[in-house]
Formats: structure tokens, sequence, C-alpha cells
């Protein structure tokens, strides 16, 4: 089976709301993040659909992914990406250039693009600015760039990062207000820690406040109808119904990888009704990829589940978290009292851990929903044999509670 599923129409018209977009896709222009689970196949989306659908449409694009080497700096990633590519362009044979001649007729002679700036001078101190580089790059390409980081929530981990993250929106901002501007800075971050990636777009102190954040659109039906398919072309035996697999794929959290994994094990018992096996399979995977999630939260202490419990049992976002009722079910659960500061640094911490998100003010939600059903399936079972107060507490929860001195 190939290892990649392409996403041509989902591409193209994500491209073109990117790039052309209409009166109700004008908030693009400030700014796109796509957050998602990890392993739902965002990388591979962006690398192999939507940025040769934006390249196609004429547009340059560069791209980094800040998990290449997590031991780097963010920035000296980034800047490394872009150098990379405006050496490119100084050189009318390289592929961004060659692309633009094809697509957009666009003569660079035979020198390509020279700039006004030094190239190895780009993330120094006294080096070209972001917003610079952009109006030199759009005004000689002549058509618009995207800057597109992958994981970009890894911005936030140090201050090189969050600066240059107020360089983007220069870059953005300096671009896009100029009057008949012949192409448009468009910035895209994606990220599968969902409560840090929406979060940049809804907290006042981040550059990109007022950005559109969405979900990334998980695989569906059709990729299903495409793993069975290729099961069938390659004489695979035990083959279950596309209804029970693509109940199984949901079960799972739609990761293509933990699909594959759970008919591979099928394949293993080689059973005489797929149909009766494949959703046991796709359970006890999906329990114990819950279990890591809900030992996290246990860990952090009763308060922690009781606060997760809260946002888990809302039948859409959990409001009221530290309403005065709240408190008091809160300090009911434990057995102690609780306060409203404890409770805030408890949300923080399960935001940090990327059990939770923050959707709006005083809205939460689960980051993940198959960690959301696990929990409520299992935790009223749970709840009466191992009593809240015997769960241990994380020492980061820990500190949350006052010390005995405190008044």
């Amino acid at each position: 089976m190939s290892p990649i599923y392409h996403r041509p129409d989902l591409a193209h018209d994500m491209a073109k709301q990117l790039l052309s977009p209409g009166v109700l896709d004008q908030g693009l222009r400030s700014g796109l993040f796509l957050s998602g689970l990890r392993r739902t196949g965002k990388t591979t989306y962006l690398r192999q659909d939507l940025i040769p659908a934006l390249e196609n449409a004429g547009a340059l694009v560069v791209y980094v992914d800040l998990w290449s080497d997590v031991s780097a700096d963010p920035s000296t990633l980034i800047h490394a990406a872009l150098r990379s590519a405006l050496k490119e362009m100084q050189s009318a044979s390289g592929t961004l250039l060659s692309r633009l001649q094809r697509i957009k007729s666009l003569d660079v002679g035979a020198a390509g693009f020279t700039f006004g700036f030094e190239i190895a001078d780009l993330g120094t101190a006294d080096g070209v600015t972001l917003a610079q580089v952009a109006q030199e790059v759009i005004g000689q390409a002549k058509t618009d760039l995207v800057f597109i980081v992958d994981e970009v929530q890894h911005m936030l981990t140090s201050e090189a990062g969050i600066a240059l993250m107020q360089a983007f929106k220069a870059a953005r901002d300096a671009v896009n207000t100029r009057p008949n501007t012949p192409g448009h800075f468009i910035f895209i971050g994606t990220g599968s820690h969902r409560a840090q990636v929406v979060g940049m777009t809804v907290q006042g102190k981040n550059a990109f406040e007022g950005a559109t954040s969405v979900d990334y659109p998980t695989l569906g039906e059709d990729y299903v109808e495409y793993v069975l398919q290729t099961l069938h072309q390659e004489g695979v035996k035990v083959i279950p119904s596309q209804p029970v697999a693509s109940h199984a794929f949901g079960l799972l959290g739609r990761r293509p990888e933990e699909l594959v994994r759970a008919l591979r094990t099928l394949q293993k018992y080689q059973p005489q009704d797929a149909d009766l096996y494949l959703p046991v399979i796709a359970a006890t995977l999906k329990e114990a990829a819950a279990d890591i999630e809900i030992k996290k939260i246990e860990e952090l202490g009763d308060l922690a589940c009781a606060v997760f419990g809260r946002v888990a049992h809302a039948e859409v976002d959990a409001s009221g978290l530290f309403s005065t009722a709240a408190l008091a079910e809160y300090s009911s659960e434990v057995g102690r009292e609780v306060t409203a500061d404890q409770v805030q640094r408890i949300a923080q911490l399960l935001q940090e851990y990327n059990l939770i998100l923050r959707k709006g003010y005083g809205l939460y939600a689960v980051t993940d929903p198959f960690v959301q059903q696990s929990w409520r399936e299992r935790v009223p079972l749970l709840a009466p044999a191992i009593p809240q107060q015997q769960i241990p507490e994380h020492p980061a929860a820990m500190a949350a509670r006052p010390s005995l001195g405190a008044k």
C-alpha cells in the first residue's frame, strides 16, 4: 500500500482561499493556524498536497518543520530555511524561479533575483528584517509569499522565537497594507499542541491575535475506502467491511498509522469474521492510547481530575470553571477547600500538558475527543474504587496548593 494518500481537492480549495480570498475569507490575510492531534497526517498533507497546490497557483513557499531538530532554537531553523530559499532565488535556474517563469511567465533574467541586503546577515542583530525581505521578494516575484511553520507552538519556547512571531506580524503588515501590492505575505502555522496553537490566536499577548484558527480536516471515509481497496489489490485475505473499518478509524482518532496497525493485527489472528474482531482490536488500541493521557491527569492529582472531569462531561464547551458553584463541587470531590487561584493553576497545567484547550474567554474543551470519551466511560466506574484522596499528586500540582503557613 502506498504510504501517501493525496487530497488534491482539499488542497486546491484551501490554496484558493488563501491566495484569492473572498469576502468571507479575508481574515486569512491575518494568518492561518491549523491545529490537530499528532499522527493524523498534518505534515504529510502540507508537504504532499498543500505546498504543491500553492506553488502550482504561482505562490512562493518557504516551509520549515520545527520538529526537524528539537534541540535547535526555533528562530535558528526558521532563519536557515529562509536563507536557503533566498539563495535559491538568486539563481534563475533554481526550482523556485523556474516554476514562477513557467506558471506566471515571469522574466527574472539570467542572474535571478538581486537583493539589496546580505543574505548571510539575516537573523543577526544588524541584519535585514523579515519585513524588508518580504517586500523585496514580493516586489521582484510579483506574487504571494507563503511562509509555513510546522509545529509552530515551539516558537513559544524561546525569547527569540517569540520575537520572530512579532517579526512575522510586522512583515505581514508591511506587505499587505501597501497600496497596489503585487503580492501578499501569508503566514501559516500548524501544530499538534492544540491548546497552544489555538492560544496563539486568542490571547492578547501574542502577535497573531485575531488570526484564523481552525482544526485540521482529518481523513474520512474516502481514506478508509482507499485503504480497503488497496488491501484487495494486494491480495490480503482478511478484510473488514467499509462501515466497520470506518468505525474503527473513528475509534482510533482518525490516525492512519493506528488503522494500519489494527489491520495488521487482524491479519495476525486470521479470524473468519473480520467485522467481529476489528472493533475489539481498535477498542484495545484506543484504550492503550487513552490510558497514557489519563495517567497524566491522575498524576497531577485529585483537583486536576475534578477540573478535567468538569470539562470532559460538558456537552459542548465547558464554562464557569472558576465559578462559586464549580469551586464548591471541586471542594466536595477532593475533600478540602479549593480556591479559584488553585483551579486557575491546575487549568494552566492541563493546557501545558495538551489535555485541555482554551477556545475563548472562559471556554474550555478536551484536546483529544477519544480521551474525553474514554474518561466519560471509565471514571464513573473507577471513582468508587479509587477515592480521589488516594491519587498521588504531581509536584507541579502540589505547588498549586497553599503552604501550611498561608493565610
